[in-house]
């Protein structure tokens, strides 16, 4: 059964908003894992930071499974991680 007006009216104010509790699944919002900023002048090392996120995506992707856009990102972050490093930190390639 389709919804109603009413309901799409609320699910897409609540989607501009910021707040998916109400969106379908594969909406890019919903589940999504935010991290706070890393403070100002701090240097990361490009290879915990990727290990970090691989982490926080692997976590999103349990919490959501399916989720293509989620999936595709955790993929390419541990194709990075699985790279060789160069001089500078970050897989060559």
């Amino acid at each position: 059964m389709p919804d109603s007006g009413a309901l799409r009216s609320r699910r897409k104010r609540a989607h501009a908003a910021g707040d998916h509790y109400l969106c379908r699944p594969g909406c890019g919002g919903r589940g999504a894992v935010v991290a706070p900023p890393a403070p100002s002048g701090a240097l990361t090392d490009p290879r915990a930071a990727l290990e970090r996120q691989a982490a926080r995506l692997e976590a999103a992707c349990e919490d959501s499974p399916g989720n293509a856009p989620l999936e595709r990102e955790l993929r390419a972050t541990l194709v990075a991680l699985s790279a060789p490093e160069d001089d500078s930190g970050f897989g060559v390639g």
